[in-house]
């Protein structure tokens, strides 16, 4: 076959990474894959994958967005958008997807509306790929509501998860959809069988986007608090975004030395076994990708029960949870498992052990297949 897919941002993202992941196994169909801008992060990913640059934006409204500056590019945003994409870049991009002569249209996040506008246009099957609660995770939402209302009831959907498909089916109306779990790749060479928990400090990771839905600030307080209460706990805080200057300044007011910003790691995977417990404090996460990773590479899991976490982990069983955007709760539990640690180190492990295979056995197998069926299906 031959896919057309238009991704909403031209790095790495999660979202891409999944893609990554999924087109890594799909070696028999040609791939193109439409991207905001030129980016170097889309290179070799395979002789039948062709990146091809856009020259558009993923435009939403950012509800929590209230600075002049952030106004202020996002209008020019939009405004590049309105004036340039009916007139120049839609025409463009129907000219090349024309010649591509593609057996459907694929947009990788609900956050783009590009690829099923210019789907129906040309009268070709489209599928969004919804991987995000737009609204409840990230704090964004689209201007145009009644015109995606439109798309949507013309176009099919493949679902990350049973959470994000029971958001939207309430909100609305596809022609065919379809849940299928990301796969998540995984590398058996880097896991490190060692014991957790075997010694102080404990040490902890958070992994994501520094943004307020990701629930950076509950960890940074949780772990503070623990430590001024005299548990011996570090935390390194792996990411960059909006927030990383508010947290960096909070760690300087209150004098704060056993957390870290580590930024952004392209090692992250190797660095696990350096760590003890993954903090989880997403509000809504669609699918979990990091808590799968910390998982598949046997670090204990502490995630907020909000969004397919509360699916993904099973309390006492698989990790632990806590209750969703309550710092307290997440305390307290934090201090439970360092506690039991101390007392009891061999049945955290067999919690860390059974969380590994059952990670492993769910989520390392491809999802090729079944989304080359739902292709199939549709056209």
């Amino acid at each position: 076959m031959k896919i057309c897919i238009f991704s909403h941002d031209a790095y790495m993202s999660g979202a891409n990474l999944s893609l990554k992941d999924w087109i890594s196994e799909d070696l028999e169909d040609n791939i193109y894959i439409f991207v905001p801008h030129k980016s170097k992060d889309f290179l070799n990913l395979g002789k039948n994958v062709n990146i091809i640059s856009g020259d558009y934006f993923a435009v939403t409204k950012g509800l929590d967005k209230t600075t002049v500056r952030s106004k202020l590019k996002n209008a020019l945003k939009n405004m590049y958008m309105r004036l340039f994409y009916k007139n120049i870049i839609k025409k463009r991009l129907k000219k090349i997807i024309k010649k591509i002569a593609p057996d459907v249209i694929i947009s990788n996040s609900f956050a783009i509306w590009i690829g099923a506008d210019i789907a129906q246009s040309l009268n070709i099957p489209h599928i969004w790929y919804v991987r995000e609660f737009m609204e409840l995770d990230h704090r964004i939402t689209h201007y145009n509501l009644k015109d995606i209302k439109k798309l949507t009831q013309k176009s099919n959907a493949i679902f990350i998860s049973k959470s994000v498909y029971n958001y939207y089916k309430k909100k609305y109306r596809f022609l065919n959809t379809k849940i299928i779990y990301d796969q998540v790749n995984y590398n058996s060479d880097l896991v490190s069988y060692n014991s957790r928990f075997e010694s102080l400090p404990v040490h902890a990771l958070f992994v994501g986007t520094l943004e307020k839905g990701k629930g950076v600030m509950d960890a940074v307080y949780a772990v503070s608090n623990l430590y001024k209460k005299g548990c011996s706990i570090e935390l390194d805080i792996y990411g960059e975004g909006p927030l990383k200057n508010e947290i960096s300044r909070y760690i300087k007011s209150k004098n704060i030395t056993n957390i870290k910003l580590k930024g952004y790691s392209t090692k992250l995977t190797a660095l696990r076994k350096n760590y003890d417990i993954a903090l989880i404090c997403s509000n809504m996460e669609a699918l979990g990708r990091v808590t799968i990773e910390s998982m598949y590479y046997r670090n204990l899991v502490l995630g907020s029960d909000g969004g397919e976490t509360k699916n993904l982990v099973k309390n006492n069983k698989t990790g632990f949870l806590y209750k969703n955007n309550n710092v307290d709760d997440l305390e307290k539990k934090l201090y439970k498992i360092i506690e039991l640690s101390s007392m009891n180190a061999d049945n955290i492990n067999s919690i860390i052990n059974r969380a590994h295979k059952c990670s492993v056995r769910k989520f390392s197998k491809s999802i090729k297949p079944e989304i080359v069926n739902f292709i199939q299906k549709i056209i």
